[in-house]
């Protein structure tokens, strides 16, 4: 059996890494991996994302296992927890198929470290096909790993860099849709003291024209009271001439 393990610290945050992670596979670095099947997952009581998938890869052995193996294609199952309060996920994955020759376990995680996210892998491999083999083997499969890792990195990279690229995209969309709210929202306001202005200078014309209308009435009406009383008084007064020279 052999160890093998690596660490590497992104300068990305914990959240932007991880949803690179789930986006990891296909990616251009890491033709190998066709691609995964997610097969079950569910959200527990303490909110933690539990996740259990296959992952579907060609082995590309080398000639001299190709006897033993037959089947180059591998099959692994990977079980990750994603904790989102103590931002970390955390997965282990081993081999399906061609266990009774062939073991491989790996643990990785992801864990957030202030602004940057550090990432620690670790791989046990066993080889159990003849001894004339399976020292050859395992030293095959360590070179192997840690090419994987390094392309693997770069996949990380690359997706996590997509990743932000996208989110500040959709920010900027974001800031974008505010300012043509509040545009819209200040020419709202505009063309409504527009209105109210015009509404208020209508009303106060109106008011003046029907103020002016009734003290037209009003001194109209005057004028004709006054006739009115002064035409009596003449009435009266004619009245009152002819009863005296009626009495004479």
């Amino acid at each position: 059996m052999k160890f093998w393990q690596s660490s590497h610290t992104f300068q990305h945050p914990w959240p932007t890494v991880t949803q690179a992670f789930w986006r990891k596979y296909p990616n251009d670095f890491q033709s190998s991996v066709y691609g995964t099947d997610v097969i079950d997952r569910f959200v527990d009581s303490d909110g933690k994302l539990h996740s259990k998938r296959i992952i579907i890869s060609d082995w590309n052995i080398p000639s001299f296992m190709k006897f033993f193996f037959g089947e180059t294609r591998g099959y692994a199952l990977e079980y990750s927890v994603v904790d989102p309060v103590e931002q970390t996920l955390t997965l282990r994955s081993q081999n399906i198929n061609a266990a009774s020759m062939f073991a491989m376990r790996e643990e990785i995680s992801y864990k957030s470290v202030g602004e940057t996210t550090k990432l620690d892998h670790e791989a046990k491999f066993l080889f159990s096909v003849h001894s004339i083999v399976d020292n050859r083997a395992e030293n095959w499969m360590w070179g192997t790993l840690t090419e994987a890792a390094g392309k693997g990195l770069m996949a990380m990279e690359t997706i996590t860099q997509k990743v932000e690229a996208e989110m500040q995209s959709a920010l900027s969309a974001i800031d974008d849709m505010s300012v043509e709210t509040l545009r819209s929202v200040d020419n709202f306001a505009s063309d409504a003291r527009k209105s109210i202005d015009s509404s208020i200078c209508d009303a106060r014309k109106s008011i003046d024209s029907s103020i002016c209308d009734a003290e037209k009435f009003i001194d109209s009406s005057i004028n004709d009271a006054e006739k009115f009383i002064d035409s009596s008084m003449d009435s009266l007064s004619s009245d009152s001439v002819n009863r005296v020279n009626f009495s004479r």
